[in-house]
Order: C-alpha cells, then sequence, then structure tokens
C-alpha cells in the first residue's frame, strides 16, 4: 500500500506527466512500483529459510607406533619397510572419497611422519586411542588402522579404552611374538635422598621366562665395586621375584648404582639385564629435640628408633628448664603438648616464627581446644568419651615419602594405639600416611599426617602407645628395622628444611630423560621479600665438561628456567646473581637418567591388537596381508559419506543482488523519464 500511494502520488496526481502517453506512464509507474515496494519490504527485515544438504567424507586414520621395540632385532626391517608402502597406498585409494589422516605415537599423539624413526622412549596404545577420540568426536569416522607390536608400558590398557569407540579399528601386528629365554630388571624402587651414614633401601623387581639354569647372579655396582650380590635361585622356568636390600650412604652428593643380572642363558635381549639408579646423599647432621609432658614410654621408643641413625643428635627434656636457644633445632617434638599444665606457646611461636618443624604427638594428656589452635588446619570436635582403640593402616595416595613392602605389610599389622574418639577436620594442606582401622572397620579419620604450609612443615600423630609398634615389630622380626625405617622417614622428611638464603635455586635431583629438566630461582632482598630486578644466570656442564649457558626468565616473585630435554648423564651447575653490591652464587648437581621402558620388552603382544579389533568390529593383520586390509576397508558397508540436511534462516537483506535489482529499476526510471522529458 505504501509503495503504491507513492507511486500513484507521483505520477497519477503529478501536472508533469499530462505529456505522457498511458504506455509510458504505467511503464514508469511499474518501475516506481517495484523500486519502492522492494525497499518498504527489505525495512521489515523478512527472513528467507534455506535447506543446505552437507556431505562429510568418512574419516580414513592410520596411527603406526614409533616406540623403540619396534625396531625389534633387525630381522623386522622388512616388516617395517611396507610402512610408507602402506601410507602411500592408503592416501591414494580414499584421496577421493574419503579424508586420510596419519598419526604416529609413542607417549604422545603426533602428526604423520612418512618414514618413523622408531626412537620414542615409551609407548601408551590407551592414549592414542583416547587422543584420536578426542580430536576426532563427532566426526564421520570410517575406521582407524593401528599399526605397531602391541607393546605398551604406559596408560590404560588400550582394550579398555577401545570399548568406548564407535568405529572398527583394524589393527597390523609387527614384532616377532616367539618365547625366547630371557631375565630382565622390571624396577628399581628407592628413596631419592639419604643422610651419610645412614643405610637405605633398595627394592628390585626381576622377572624370568623360559630359563633353564636354576641360579640368577644379582649384583649392584658402585664405582665400579660390587656393593651387593645375591645369588636367586629359579625353581620355575618363569617366575617374578622381589629382592629388597640396604646399601651403605658413605658419601656424600649424587651417588650412581648400576643393578646388573648376571645369567648363563642364551638370551636374545641382554638391554634389560641392568638398571641404573642415583641417590642423593646429604651430609648434614639433623638436631632433633623431645620435649615430654612426663616420661612416656612412647618418647622412648621415638628416641632410640632415632639414635640408631648416625645423622641425627636426639635431646629429650621430660621437665622445664627447656633448651633456650630452639633455632638450632632442626625438628622439635611435642608429645602431649600443648596440655592443661604445659601450653608449650612460647615454644610453638618460636617454631612458627622461624619456620622450624613440628612433631605433635597427641595422648591422653593433650588439650585438644589448644591443639586445634596451633596445629594449622586440624581440629577436632571431642565426641562422647575421650579415647578409643584403632589399628593403623596405609594411605595409599600418601605420596610424600615411600614405605617399603615390608614396613607397608607389618603395618595394618600392628596393634591398635589410643585415638580421640573425635570428629576430625583436615586443611588440603595436611596429607595423611595412615588412617584408623576401628574394629576391623577401615575408616577416614587419620592416625599419621604431615603438612607443608608456607615453608613450615608440621607433622601429628593422633595416637597414644605407639611404643608397642616396636616391640611388635621384634617379636614379628627378631628386629626394629620397619619401626626404625617409619620414624626414620617421617623425621626425614620433616626436619629436611628449605633453603632460606637470598638466592635459592630450586631442582630435582634426578630427571627422567623423556621429561624436560625445569628449575627455579628465588632471590629475596635483606628483609626476606621476594623481589626479580637482578638478572639470574646459570652455566650448567655435563659429562664432558661441555657448557650450557642459560639466563632465566622472572616471574612475579621468582625465575624460570625450562631447558627443555637433555641427554642422559651427571650435570654440575652454578648459578649467579647480583643483589644491590653483593655477588650471590648457588652450585649443585643433578642427573638425567636414560629411560629404557622400550628395552624391557621385545616379545610383541599381538592379543592386545587382536582384542583391541575383535572388540570394536575390526580384524586383526599380518604384514604380508597388507592388501586384504585395503581391500575390505573399500568394501566395508558402513564406511561411507555421511549424509544430513541443515536449516538455515537469512535475512533477506544480507542478499546483496537485491540492492543491485533496486539500483537498476531505479536508474532505468531515472533515464526514461530524462528520455520522456520529465525532469
Amino acid at each position: 500500500m505504501v509503495a503504491a500511494g507513492i507511486t500513484l502520488l507521483m505520477y497519477y496526481k503529478s501536472k508533469d506527466t499530462t505529456e505522457l502517453t498511458s504506455f509510458q506512464k504505467r511503464t514508469l509507474m511499474g518501475l516506481r512500483f517495484i523500486s519502492v515496494f522492494l525497499i518498504v519490504f527489505l525495512l521489515g527485515t523478512p527472513l528467507l529459510k534455506t535447506i543446505k544438504k552437507i556431505v562429510q567424507k568418512p574419516v580414513i586414520i592410520l596411527a603406526i607406533d614409533n616406540s623403540e621395540s619396534m625396531k625389534g632385532y633387525g630381522d623386522q626391517d622388512d616388516a617395517r619397510s611396507r610402512i610408507p608402502n602402506l601410507i602411500s597406498e592408503l592416501r591414494n585409494k580414499f584421496e577421493d572419497n574419503a579424508d586420510f589422516i596419519g598419526y604416529t605415537f609413542g607417549e604422545k599423539l603426533t602428526t604423520l611422519n612418512p618414514e618413523p624413526g622408531f626412537n620414542e622412549k615409551r609407548s601408551s596404545y590407551g592414549n592414542a586411542i583416547q587422543e584420536i577420540y578426542n580430536r576426532h568426536f563427532n566426526q564421520n569416522i570410517g575406521a582407524l588402522i593401528m599399526v605397531g607390536d602391541g607393546i605398551y608400558n604406559q596408560g590404560e590398557n588400550p582394550v579398555n579404552t577401545a570399548q568406548k569407540l564407535n568405529f572398527p579399528v583394524y589393527t597390523v601386528g609387527l614384532g616377532d611374538t616367539t618365547v625366547y629365554q630371557d631375565t630382565r630388571i622390571n624396577d628399581v624402587r628407592i628413596n631419592r635422598t639419604a643422610f651419610l651414614g645412614n643405610r637405605f633401601p633398595v627394592e628390585i623387581d626381576i622377572s624370568y621366562q623360559g630359563v633353564t639354569n636354576p641360579f640368577i647372579d644379582l649384583k649392584i655396582l658402585h664405582n665400579g665395586k660390587t656393593v651387593y650380590s645375591e645369588t636367586i635361585q629359579t625353581p620355575h622356568k618363569t617366575g617374578f621375584r622381589t629382592i629388597q636390600t640396604y646399601l651403605d650412604a658413605d658419601v656424600k652428593g649424587l651417588q650412581y648404582y648400576t643393578a646388573v643380572l648376571e645369567s648363563s642363558q642364551d638370551e636374545r635381549n641382554k638391554e634389560n639385564n641392568s638398571h641404573k639408579f642415583v641417590i642423593q646423599v646429604l651430609e648434614n647432621k639433623q638436631k632433633i629435640l623431645i620435649i615430654s609432658n612426663g616420661v612416656h614410654p612412647d618418647a622412648g621408643a621415638l628416641k632410640n628408633a632415632l639414635q640408631s641413625q648416625v645423622n641425627y643428635e636426639v635431646s629429650h627434656f621430660t621437665s622445664e628448664p627447656y633448651p633456650s636457644d630452639i633455632k638450632l633445632y632442626n625438628l622439635v617434638i611435642l608429645e602431649h603438648i600443648p596440655s592443661v599444665s604445659q601450653s608449650g606457646r612460647e615454644i610453638i611461636e618460636t617454631c612458627n616464627e622461624h619456620r622450624i618443624p613440628i612433631l605433635f604427638l597427641v595422648g591422653a594428656q593433650t588439650h585438644i581446644p589448644q591443639l586445634n589452635l596451633v596445629s594449622k588446619g586440624i581440629r577436632l570436635e571431642i565426641q562422647a568419651g575421650n579415647f578409643e582403640d584403632a589399628q593403623p593402616y596405609v594411605n595409599e595416595g600418601f605420596t610424600q615419602f615411600t614405605l617399603s613392602n615390608n614396613l607397608r605389610d607389618i603395618f595394618d599389622r600392628f596393634p591398635p594405639v589410643k585415638v580421640p574418639f573425635a570428629r576430625y577436620e583436615l586443611s588440603p594442606e595436611w596429607s595423611v600416611i595412615a588412617n584408623q582401622r576401628i574394629r576391623n572397620i577401615e575408616t577416614d579419620r587419620p592416625v599419621m599426617a604431615v603438612s607443608n604450609q608456607d615453608g613450615h612443615k608440621m607433622g601429628i600423630i593422633f595416637g597414644e602407645g605407639f611404643w608397642k609398634w616396636r616391640l611388635y615389630d621384634y617379636l614379628s622380626n627378631s628386629n626394629h628395622d620397619s619401626f626404625n625405617e617409619l620414624f626414620d622417614k617421617l623425621v626425614q622428611y620433616l626436619a629436611l628444611r628449605d633453603n632460606e638464603d637470598n638466592f635459592i635455586v630450586n631442582f630435582q635431583p634426578v630427571y627422567q630423560e623423556t621429561e624436560p629438566v625445569r628449575m627455579t630461582a628465588e632471590v629475596y632482598n635483606d628483609a626476606f621479600e621476594p623481589i626479580t630486578t637482578p638478572e639470574v644466570r646459570i652455566i650448567l656442564k655435563d659429562s664432558l665438561q661441555q657448557e650450557f649457558s642459560y639466563l632465566f626468565d622472572k616471574g612475579n616473585q621468582f625465575y624460570r628456567l625450562d631447558p627443555g630435554l637433555m641427554p642422559s648423564g651427571p650435570y654440575t651447575f652454578q648459578a649467579t646473581t647480583e643483589i644491590g653490591d653483593k655477588i650471590y652464587s648457588e652450585v649443585g648437581e643433578f642427573a638425567v637418567m636414560p629411560v629404557n621402558f622400550e628395552l624391557l620388552e621385545n616379545q610383541a603382544n599381538h592379543r592386545v591388537l587382536y582384542q583391541i579389533a575383535f572388540q570394536t568390529g575390526g580384524k586383526f593383520y599380518q604384514p604380508e596381508e597388507l592388501p586384504s586390509l585395503i581391500d575390505d576397508i573399500q568394501s566395508n558397508s558402513n564406511i561411507k559419506p555421511f549424509h544430513y540436511f541443515q536449516n538455515m534462516m537469512n535475512e533477506i537483506l544480507n542478499l546483496k543482488w537485491i540492492f543491485f535489482v533496486i539500483l537498476v529499476l531505479m536508474s532505468v526510471e531515472w533515464f526514461l523519464r530524462k528520455f520522456w522529458g520529465i525532469y
């Protein structure tokens, strides 16, 4: 109506159009009506509904195991040489009808290299499957082709991971599945730190298969000398053993050891007969102060355990006067303090001020309300009754330090101790070593716990009567080794304080060659406030005395250095910084250990590959069956393009050609008006 009104006003009522013929007038009126109509129509922002057909090609994914175990022993070269041809043929066969995507995998999934180097130190089939699933979620995956030997040494069982897949997995098994005679060291477990003069535990897992000799010799070498040897009997052809022993920490610094299996077996793989490990030996003698609220056998048992270690100097006080300079001690143990008669306020305040670690031993004399105030993150709400009997059991999630298998075994059988009958609340900063088992019911109430809050370490034992653990250990094993180990590791963790100098370099004493070497540095002014103004430089030296210079990156309150992956071997460093007119220097050493997971097992595990293929609707192939693999994928009727329609709503105003139509209509009208003499 608007368009018609404007058109009539201009041409029907206008006196300028009296000289036009009826044909000319109708032509101009038509052009004006259409152009005005389109303009008014577009001002209403009309929508145009369209239906778009989308075709999604199937995706064919190839994933190749790039780990070292794929190298085999040299006779697998022919099988591996088929891989480049397989890649090329898959691209050619499916380039028109499917999208081809290739990956290699070891520890991580990476873009396909047409000629894999088979140099990854670990292999995780489960991670590769999960990562492919995540990257191509909601895509039309036609098939996944996995080529490898089936040996995985990291991550979840790939058979379990593959259960979630909704597309077939075709597997190609490389490698040798023949069972050969083999003896190997699977793992060596140690604590990374020991004190000079102490003995530290070593646990070695060994396995053997197909052996004919009933004896295997195990040796541990240190600086080329044998420090431990044992002849292991192998009553069966296949078996597994864990060897436990103790070594003397008699030299400070990083100490390098090698566990070696010597066997007369005709072994094909001898790379897994040795395992190198490193331990850091500290020479600091720790001063321990025990303050008891009277005489108690728990303090005596604890003192005896610590005095059996040469690196502890233990002082025990049962009444005042206490030592005046608490700052001289590395750890303060408060037995049944705070109590009603002895608050220990000055001692605790001094420890808090100077970040001296504290170990609380809770008993019947402990004043629980006062303990709640000073224990930083622990709250006990006493319920009906006072104390009850509870046995300890190890918290498997505790990682601050490790407990030997012998200690773990006897820990769960220790006699019960008297624990507060209360509701326990611990802040996240606390890590529980052991929980309470009450009437054979395992609870989440802690017996032993430690924390590290802003550099101040604390420990607590919610139990009176642990002296009975020492007696039980002797009755079971004719020694106190397990009891001594428990309290040695607890005290060692608490007493080992962080550096409090103006310049601190933080690093790990041992890195794996598959993980980047990362270090941090802290710089403090005289008020012990963190600053990041000065530059921090470091020089690393390897075993060949080659030097590598780096500059730390500045953060908000500390410095970072990430030189990345480094070759295995020992390294020393010297880091320097300048604060005002003073130059500070820190020296240290660390080791980068070789990773030999891929050398432990060379027997291909085609069973895993078969199971993955079977449960996903795929198929397992030998290398010589690769042509059949491509034919089977092409003939699989389920691998086809996926069609779907998408409704789309667009504003007609966005169609550019509409504007050109309006422009043409108005231009023609203008031209005709001029041509016919209407101005």
